[in-house]
């Protein structure tokens, strides 16, 4: 029964280690030959975030974009406690040319937090893995 959980763990970590590095390579996929358009900055959503003991406000920028003559009107990242962007800001992003609607802000690494923390769970699973075998 445990070396059956043993595997179980091994491929989960396999599986999340490439989840990570598919989600990487396809946002420096889009970071490097995504197409290039000017957005701008049309609403900022403000909210009070509580957590508990800790109270931070949270912004939500709405970028508008037009590609292929269609407009989109998407949110962005969230930033914690500082306004990144102003209204009216004009930033450049990089899209999809396929899907327009999945973009990215080249440069901007919380992008990738993501799955560099699924890629690091990936890698502590497999740590741990070897070390039930090694001491089992």
């Amino acid at each position: 029964m445990i070396a059956l959980m043993i595997e179980v763990f091994r491929y989960l970590g396999i599986l999340l280690i490439i989840i990570s590095m598919v989600r990487m390579i396809r946002l420096k996929s889009i970071e490097i030959k995504g197409l290039e358009v000017e957005a701008i900055v049309v609403d900022i959503n403000e909210n009070r975030v509580r957590t508990g003991r800790q109270v931070y406000d949270e912004y939500t920028p709405i970028l508008e974009y037009v590609v292929a003559k269609k407009v989109y009107r998407k949110p962005t990242l969230a930033s914690q406690g500082d306004k990144r962007y102003h209204l009216g800001q004009v930033i450049r992003i990089r899209c999809k040319p396929g899907n327009p609607e999945d973009f990215l802000i080249p440069g901007d690494l919380r992008y990738y937090f993501n799955p560099v923390l699924i890629g690091m769970t990936g890698i502590m699973i497999e740590v741990l893995v070897f070390l039930l075998i090694r001491f089992l």
